[in-house]
């Protein structure tokens, strides 16, 4: 029987393809080892958010991120130590920094965190009693946090914690401003720290 060479039944089939009006199939060399890369890593240090419980949607993120920046603060390009993201608000007395660290679990708890930031700040240290009456709690599905203020004699802080159940890691939104800056951003901090867990601005649960 007589054998037809590969390459004439290549041939007959492009032929074949081209008489009944399709295209024959095209073969592309493609490089090995060579591939696409996006701008961002896969890895942006950034966690993907647990899905929302039946009957919630999620709050849409701009670009990704996990967080809905109040009007007028821009992200700070560039890299700091121990940070995630440093965001900037805009005051009459110039720009704020806002930084954004995230820890995995609860790094010590509540109280050690408040307790770190009254020594950051100049002042004693309180219990455990004293507390939930410095604290302004929230919760929303899958997410845990509070607030504070920590008013120290020249400068103020503001903090939230906000832990995240699935992903068990906290994230931390803090500003350390004096008094009057505080009094004037203390809402956009608060509220930029609560859209991470999905809440509106001002929302309470």
């Amino acid at each position: 029987m007589r054998r037809v060479p590969a390459v004439g039944l290549i041939l007959a089939s492009a032929v074949f393809l081209a008489a009944c009006g399709e295209e024959p199939v095209q073969e592309h060399r493609v490089a090995k080892g060579v591939e696409s890369v996006p701008d961002q890593p896969s890895d942006s240090g950034l966690p993907e958010s647990p899905p929302a419980p039946a009957g919630e949607e999620p709050r849409p993120r701009a670009d990704g991120e996990p967080w809905v920046l109040p009007q007028g603060w821009v992200v700070v390009p560039g890299e700091r130590p121990m940070r995630l993201a440093t965001v900037e608000a805009p005051d009459p007395d110039g720009p704020v920094e806002v930084a954004i660290t995230r820890f995995p679990g609860r790094v010590g708890g509540d109280l050690a965190n408040v307790n770190r930031w009254r020594g950051q700040m100049g002042l004693n240290a309180i219990d455990e009693n004293e507390l939930e009456a410095m604290l302004s709690r929230f919760v929303a599905p899958g997410f845990e946090g509070y607030e504070v203020r920590v008013e120290g004699e020249q400068m103020h802080m503001l903090a939230s914690g906000v832990y995240e159940i699935e992903a068990d890691q906290t994230w931390f939104v803090r500003a350390t401003v004096r008094p009057e800056v505080a009094d004037r951003l203390e809402a956009d901090v608060f509220a930029f720290a609560r859209s991470i867990a999905r809440l509106e601005s001002g929302e309470q649960r």
